[in-house]
């Protein structure tokens, strides 16, 4: 793409505790091969260098802001807001500080993008990599959902990929259109682990959804990364309550929420979270499946009837 007749996109680095990868991530992003962008950098009070590794980028041309926080905001959505609040773009790349991207990620996704006028965002798929970067044997992608066009209508989207888990894991792996931003409800901002599922479900429900089937995105796995594990009671909660939200907006039949029902239950069955019985009495809707519930999930894994597989 010319850089004369491509659209600006603002890069949003958001960190916290991150020094050891930022460097990499930074030069990352500047050697991107779609050079029409501008990058904010925001550093949420880290106590390592962080900040001293951002502000020694200020003077390049393509660096617009580096904002460093005098308190932690504890927060990361409420850095997204700040980061897009100062974009000039149209489109957005939230490029989180820990991970990596292939020099053609935004090249590649916006070149798809810009065949959909309508699409709210574009996607990708990852590659796991540890602290040094080495790649895990590992994937949260799942291939064959691919259809062959990479453009779906959004609503379709949603139902398919982001009713029983958020299939867009990853805000590195996404660029999106800022104007959709705009409609989103700050709800999502209320769940602290799990709120990004929410907030691009908002954004796909608004346009189409494009997939790039390739791997361009790292997605970093280290050990300050908040475990799932220790958060597992507030992330169910947070994961029940989103699929309630989604559930609703999607006008889910009967049927569907008795699938959903019994893929939820049978995932708490099999959590080591040890009081279940507080969950399944909190969100009977969601956790205390019946018989006919298992039955209907794993006729569904099958047969698909709910349409919310592929």
């Amino acid at each position: 793409m010319a850089h004369s007749i491509s659209p600006l996109v603002s890069v949003i680095i958001p960190g916290y505790n991150h020094a050891p990868f930022l460097r990499t991530r930074i030069d990352g992003v500047l050697a991107q091969t779609y050079n029409n962008i501008e990058v904010i950098m925001l550093d949420d009070c880290s106590t390592d260098n962080s900040a001293e590794i951002m502000l020694s980028y200020k003077e390049n041309e393509k660096v617009s802001h580096i904002v460093i926080n005098d308190k932690n905001t504890g927060n990361t959505f409420k850095q997204w807001e700040k980061g897009i609040s100062l974009a000039k773009g149209e489109y957005v790349w939230i490029a989180e500080s820990d991970d990596d991207a292939s020099p053609d990620f935004l090249a590649l996704l916006m070149e798809k993008m810009l065949r959909s006028p309508d699409s709210a965002l574009a996607f990708c798929r990852s590659q796991m990599i540890d602290s040094d970067g080495k790649p895990l044997n590992y994937s949260w992608d799942e291939p064959k959902r691919y259809n062959g066009t990479g453009i779906y209508d959004g609503k379709t989207f949603c139902l398919h990929r982001m009713v029983f888990k958020n299939l867009l894991y990853n805000a590195s792996m996404i660029v999106f259109r800022k104007r959709y931003y705009y409609n989103i409800n700050n709800v999502y901002q209320k769940y602290r682990h799990s709120g990004d599922w929410l907030f691009w479900f908002e954004m796909c429900m608004q346009g189409a959804v494009c997939e790039v089937p390739e791997v361009l995105n790292r997605f970093r796995q280290h050990p300050t990364k908040v475990s799932n594990e220790a958060l597992e009671y507030k992330d169910l909660e947070e994961i029940v309550e989103i699929q309630g939200i989604i559930s609703s907006r999607l006008h889910l039949s009967p049927y569907q929420r008795s699938c959903l029902r019994g893929r939820q239950s049978k995932r708490l069955n099999k959590s080591k979270y040890k009081d279940k019985d507080y969950l399944r009495n909190k969100f009977p809707d969601i956790y205390r499946a019946t018989f006919i519930d298992y039955c209907a999930y794993n006729i569904d894994k099958i047969f698909n009837f709910s349409g919310m597989y592929r």
